[in-house]
Formats: structure tokens, C-alpha cells, sequence
């Protein structure tokens, strides 16, 4: 297990709320990036190998991460990194749709309020300028448009509903392959939605959106019901490879008769 954290305060520095701060965001990015995988246990002795705090330490951090429900404790065999059910996933996209079409809804109503439409093309600029093979690069990007619509929605609520529901989705991202295809094909959703918004039709902004949330939903139980591949219960590495599993139903149905072939 190497986890590596992302800042560290100098020894003076080193006060009990400011070190749980520190253990708490390295294990989140960690589980976030997909460097623990759904289900893997968090074992404070191995952690405390590479971050040196005290187990009074971990614990508080542990309790924090399980009261944002990414990791679960049990009652004498420790933490284990959240693992949700096809439902329970399905069900956060369908909340993040109704919010995230409603977030750029009131993008598109206040873009021409001071500052936001210079906000907007900046971020905009910057999105569409990335390798479009990049799966790393585009999740960054991906997060950027999203955050930045759900910003200029003008609710100062929903940034931290959106980050708690995305983090799962995020999780789901990094474990599964995307194609250079499907980075496209995302990209090409992005645009109609930044033209939307930019052109101040709300309506539209709307529907775009919750077309594109709607479209990642789908994907994600295809994905998620056509993988028969175990959870991993070790560390990802950067030279990890995502799994491949069938992408649609019809691959599925046609590697289940490729299988029944081969057994006769």
C-alpha cells in the first residue's frame, strides 16, 4: 500500500486538527483517484507507514471519511472503502441530473451578469484544448466544466451537494474504461451545453444537461451489471490497467455464447 500525502505540516506545526486534516483529505483523494479500490480494507497499521501519525490520529480521520459515507466501519474488523450497489449508483445519478440541469438552467440565466461570462469562456478554452485521448486529462476537465456551471448557478448550496454525490461517480470513472470514442462523444456534449449556456437559453442549457447526466447513467449500469471481475483489495499503482468489460449489451450476449461455445 503507497499513498503519498498531498502536504504535510512541519513538525511544529504537527496540532491533533491539523494532522486529521491531513490523514482525511490523503485517504479521500486516495479512494477518489481509485488508489483504494471499493471494498478495500483501510488498515491503520499499513497507512501509518507511510503517513506518520498516531492511531488516536486515523481513527478521528477514519470517522470523518465514514460520515461522508465513503468508508464504512466494522465493529472489530476496522474500515473498508465504500462499495455501492448498481441501485444506490443509479440512484445518485438520477439526483445529480434533476441538480446539475437545474445548475445550468441559472448559468445560462445569470451569464450575463458581471464576470461570469468571462469566467465561462476562460473555463471553456481551457476544457476544449485538451488531449482528446487523455482519460486522466479529460476527468480533470470533465470535473472543471461541471464545477464551474454548478458555480455560476448562483446557489451556494449545491457545490457541496454535487462534490458528495460526485465523488462515488468519480470513483466509477477511474476503475472503468473510456474510449477515445466515448471522451468524444462527451466533449460533443459539453459543447452544446457551453453554447447554451453562453447564448442564455436556460431551457436548453437544461436539457442538454440532464441528456448528458442521463447518457453517463446508462453507461455506468452497463458497466457495472456486464463486469464480472471481483473488486480489487490491493493499492492501485499508476500503472495500473482499467479492466475491460463488454460496453453494451449485445457484446455482453455475444462473450456469454463465445463462452458456452468453447465449454461444448
Amino acid at each position: 500500500m503507497s499513498i503519498r500525502p498531498s502536504r504535510l505540516p512541519p513538525p511544529e506545526a504537527h496540532r491533533h486538527g491539523e494532522a486529521v486534516d491531513v490523514v482525511f483529505e490523503t485517504i479521500r483523494q486516495g479512494i477518489v483517484s481509485g488508489r483504494f479500490a471499493p471494498g478495500q480494507r483501510l488498515v491503520i497499521r499499513d497507512l501509518a507507514e507511510e503517513i506518520p501519525y498516531s492511531r488516536s490520529t486515523f481513527r478521528e480521520a477514519l470517522r470523518r471519511l465514514a460520515a461522508e459515507r465513503l468508508v464504512s466501519l466494522v465493529p472489530n474488523r476496522g474500515a473498508a472503502v465504500q462499495r455501492l450497489t448498481p441501485r444506490e449508483m443509479a440512484d445518485l445519478f438520477e439526483i445529480r441530473e434533476l441538480l446539475e440541469g437545474q445548475a445550468a438552467r441559472r448559468a445560462a440565466e445569470r451569464i450575463g451578469q458581471s464576470g461570469h461570462r468571462k469566467r465561462f469562456v476562460a473555463m471553456w478554452d481551457k476544457v476544449r484544448r485538451g488531449a482528446p485521448d487523455s482519460r486522466p486529462g479529460f476527468i480533470e476537465r470533465n470535473q472543471l466544466f461541471h464545477g464551474t456551471i454548478v458555480e455560476l448557478s448562483g446557489n451556494s448550496r449545491l457545490p457541496e451537494m454535487l462534490d458528495q454525490l460526485q465523488i462515488p461517480i468519480l470513483m466509477f470513472q477511474w476503475r472503468t474504461h473510456m474510449t477515445p470514442r466515448e471522451i468524444a462523444r462527451s466533449q460533443a456534449e459539453h459543447q452544446i451545453i457551453a453554447r447554451a449556456i453562453l447564448e442564455g437559453r436556460p431551457g436548453e442549457a437544461e436539457a442538454a444537461m440532464r441528456r448528458h447526466v442521463r447518457r453517463a447513467k446508462l453507461r455506468s449500469s452497463l458497466e457495472t451489471g456486464a463486469s464480472r471481475t471481483p473488486p480489487r483489495t490491493r493499492a492501485l499503482s499508476s500503472r495500473d490497467k482499467a479492466t475491460r468489460v463488454p460496453s453494451t449489451r449485445s457484446e455482453s450476449r455475444r462473450a456469454q455464447r463465445t463462452a458456452r461455445s468453447r465449454r461444448s
